[in-house]
């Protein structure tokens, strides 16, 4: 690491795991580093589920000592337990990208202040730089050495996600920010607790800058509290069992997670494969869409994950490196260590990282980065997660192969930023939760599950309603999934859904909007639709409350009410609502995964009689005929017989520009995908040759353009929101008809070469 004026100086070269004798530690900090050479096993599971209870206690103080419904509803925090040179021990089980910087501010500290102003006992050390290590300055993050015998023996540390720290935006997301100096300060690791001590000057200057100090002060004593306990219980634990003891624990458990990831990683060929997506709107006014890409190379027992090809760093778009990294890391846990208990440091040590810096997904100093955790940073988790499943889905573990997932709901999570006087007259700065309610991806055997989480929270919930209309000045005209918003597919991405308030016992909100995926849905997978899209929509004089206590009855859908129609953009600073006006606010559903018309009937049936997908999306987009609360037989299979009928006629060879071909490895005769196999150096879909396995198997498959408006019926057209192109792609077998892949193309682009079997990007 180059420490350069509190940044971390990315030049562009690929960055390996960092071994703990590359760090540059002063000698006056000695390091414990002894641990028995072998454990004896109970002892190591007593150890192990000791140091597991620590870190989800730590987590669980956190949340009954803070005042937040941030992190109380959102789960937007996570603790961790790092080794003594700042690799990872233990995540928490609650928001996992949030802890996935603490290390790499762990390693600057010990690089940056190991000398001046020195690591001591009973220290802690609070940042929020983006560069150094934070996901983006409103996550506050905090770290306290445990010290063994005058020697650091390791590190507890949590981020929290803070209610406003400053900066031109209250709640500190700013839509128009053109570089970082008008958003919250960045703070390096500063002491906020010497010697056991809270620091009342670093504490005062810090809480200074808010608008909601007392409630940012108590959310910062809940993080210090957090690691103080969890401090004392660590050394309870070397107390009772020895320092090596302890210390042998942490080691195996970064080992068996490393030697369980290598075994999986072995099932897997080598390859390269991308995922693009797009993002809206750089800064209010702006009608442009942007690039993000990231693509995953396999080579022996190394990930190599890249974010070249993504665009260059644009108005708020933007994330750091730290928070990239964490992002398109994160769904390792959950899909190749998912019985390690969240040890994700034996995944690190095989991931390497070849950034392009200046793009909006590794953005420079002073970029704009305050919305980079709802933008980019969202957004590289769910691209992320495309290229790890795109690569299980070449396993020859089934086991592997349970795990790939289409597109998760929310490639942007839509921020509804709302300030202003509450209900009690009290000035107030906080966002809305309903979107931890996310739609969950469609698997390679089951549909994903409506409004279901986060695929890395796995105890993220909504807030009540309720819940919302005590803390917020807001009257809730309803909450509901939407039907059809997942994408369709052999099996279903899952529902998303949308929400309906007014100001309430105020006189107007104010409103602001930060989120991408309002024009452009995210990609389904192996012949899946799309997602649907986030949406703001602004109903000027509706004037519901006169009307509800006309008629007491309250509306329930967008059609019910009357009004003038504002289609808010992604990036807003300028909304303010009144009790006369109406603000429903929608979230993106899951992409689907597989062919829509291999879906079985029955359970398309089952779906429109629950409400989750309407009899006319279920006849065209499956080609399922329901009658009577039934499903026609007859009618299904003649009605899904000219669905592939029109797509062969529809259909036509790729006759642009394309990709060239690949100078990889010849890749080894196996699955490649859902539908496609390498057969004697070939593509095929069963016995239909697509070309040479160095050449994309699109340009041997029909191609059908049709508008991004027929993937879902809940994408809006596009040109409410950008003046470019965007259309919904399909790539067919030529004589099958079966839909092998599908994309959302921007401008006429070539095909995306997302599957290259032994070869790279």
């Amino acid at each position: 690491m180059n420490a350069t004026d509190a940044t971390i100086s990315w030049d562009g070269r690929t960055y390996p795991y960092m071994p703990p004798e590359e760090l540059s530690i002063d000698p006056s900090l000695e390091l414990h580093q002894e641990a028995d050479e072998k454990v004896e096993p109970v002892t190591h599971e007593v150890l192990r589920h000791a140091l597991w209870n620590i870190n989800t206690e730590h987590g669980n103080l956190i949340m009954r000592i803070s005042g937040s419904p941030i992190c109380a509803y959102g789960h937007d925090f996570n603790p961790v337990i790092l080794d003594e040179t700042g690799d990872f021990v233990f995540f928490g089980p609650f928001l996992q990208y949030l802890a996935s910087a603490t290390s790499s501010s762990v390693k600057w500290t010990l690089e940056n202040r190991s000398e001046n102003p020195g690591i001591a006992p009973g220290d802690i050390f609070m940042f929020n730089d983006p560069w150094i290590g934070a996901t983006h300055q409103s996550d506050m993050g905090v770290a306290a050495p445990v010290f063994v015998d005058g020697r650091l023996f390791c590190w507890v540390a949590n981020t929290l996600h803070q209610w406003d720290l400053g900066g031109t935006a209250p709640g500190g997301f700013n839509p128009m920010a053109p570089d970082v100096f008008w958003e919250s300060p960045c703070i390096p690791p500063v002491k906020i607790v010497e010697g056991g001590r809270l620091r009342r000057d670093i504490e005062e200057q810090y809480t200074r800058t808010s608008r909601m100090p007392k409630l940012v002060a108590l959310d910062l004593r809940a993080e210090v509290t957090g690691c103080k306990m969890a401090v004392e219980r660590i050394e309870g634990l070397v107390e009772r069992y020895g320092a090596s003891t302890v210390k042998a624990t942490m080691r195996k458990l970064q080992d068996d997670s490393e030697a369980a990831f290598i075994k999986r990683l072995d099932t897997i060929p080598d390859g390269t494969w991308t995922e693009e997506g797009w993002m809206e709107v750089s800064l209010p006014g702006d009608r442009g869409l942007y690039k993000n890409r990231v693509s995953l190379t396999k080579r022996g027992d190394k990930l190599i994950f890249s974010n070249r090809g993504s665009a260059p760093q644009e108005g708020t778009l933007n994330a750091a490196f730290p928070a990239w990294k964490g992002a398109v890391t994160s769904m390792l846990n959950s899909t190749m260590l998912y019985d390690q208990m969240f040890c994700i440091e034996g995944a690190l040590r095989h991931c390497e990282f070849d950034v392009e810096p200046g793009t909006i997904s590794c953005a420079t100093h002073p970029a704009a980065v305050s919305g980079g955790t709802a933008l980019t940073l969202l957004h590289s988790i769910g691209l992320g997660g495309l290229v790890i499943s795109k690569m299980l889905a070449s396993s020859t573990d089934p086991e592997m192969l349970s795990e790939v997932g289409s597109c998760m709901g929310e490639l942007g999570f839509p921020i509804n930023a709302t300030s202003g006087l509450d209900q009690r007259g009290n000035p107030y700065s906080s966002f809305l939760l309903d979107p931890v309610g996310s739609a969950l991806p469609a698997l390679s055997w089951r549909d994903g599950q409506d409004t279901g989480g986060f695929s890395w929270d796995l105890q993220s919930t909504m807030p009540n309603v309720e819940d919302n209309e005590l803390f917020y000045p807001l009257l809730y005209l309803w909450r509901k999934e939407l039907p059809n918003s997942g994408g369709a597919g052999k099996f279903r991405g899952g529902n998303g859904a949308e929400g309906a308030i007014v100001p309430h016992m105020t006189d107007s909100v104010a409103l602001a909007t930060i989120t991408g995926e309002v024009a452009v849905p995210g990609p389904g997978l192996f012949g899946g639709y799309p997602t649907s899209t986030n949406s703001y929509i602004q109903v000027k004089g509706a004037k519901v409350q006169e009307r509800i206590a006309k008629s007491g009855k309250m509306p329930t859908s967008l059609a019910e009410l009357e009004g003038e129609l504002d289609h808010v953009p992604a990036k807003t600073f300028d909304r303010a609502p009144t009790p006369d006006d109406v603000w429903v606010f929608a979230w993106a559903g899951a992409g689907g995964y597989g062919d829509p018309v291999e879906r079985d009937p029955e359970l398309v049936l089952e779906d429109v009689l629950a409400g989750r997908v309407t009899a006319e999306w279920a006849r065209r987009a499956y080609g399922v005929v329901i009658a009577d609360e039934q499903v026609d037989g007859e009618a299904t299979e003649a009605e899904r017989r000219r669905l592939v009928e029109e797509r062969l006629a529809e259909g036509k060879p790729w006759e642009g520009e394309a990709a060239e071909e690949g100078d990889g490895a010849a890749p080894a005769d196996g699955r490649v995908s859902e539908y496609l196999r390498v057969v004697d150096g070939e593509i095929r879909h069963g016995d239909v040759a697509l070309g040479p396995a160095g050449r994309n198997f699109k340009l041997g498959a029909l191609v059908r353009e049709l508008p991004i408006t027929e993937a879902n019926p809940h994408v809006p057209e596009p040109s409410i929101h950008t003046d470019q192109k965007i259309a919904f792609r399909q790539f067919i077998c030529p004589q099958t008809g079966r839909l092998l892949a599908t994309e959302v193309a921007v401008d006429d682009a070539p095909p995306e070469w997302d599957l290259r079997p032994g070869g790279s990007a």
